[in-house]
């Protein structure tokens, strides 16, 4: 059972990142897991996902003029969306 932490998005986007990997996906090559995964931590952010922002930017939202964008480093696991 693999840990994961969730980030959530004032866009109701969210975002899992794998926390660590369970006994078995750490001694696996292909760090396969066949367990369920483990919702460790779920954290609300202030802001909207970096997919948004971007496509915000490219529409000329007011909001989010050019230069005002922020970055995020994801060091692994998977982006997935919610609506």
């Amino acid at each position: 059972m693999c840990d994961w932490e969730e980030f959530l998005f004032t866009c109701n986007h969210s975002v899992l990142r794998l926390k660590s990997y369970c006994h078995f996906a750490r001694n696996d090559p292909g760090h396969q897991c066949f367990g369920v995964k483990v919702l460790r931590n779920s954290w609300q952010q202030s802001v909207p996902c970096d997919n948004c922002i971007l496509a915000w930017q490219g529409q000329s939202h007011p909001h989010f003029a050019a230069g005002q964008h922020r970055q995020q480093e994801f060091i692994g696991g998977q982006q997935q969306r919610r609506h």
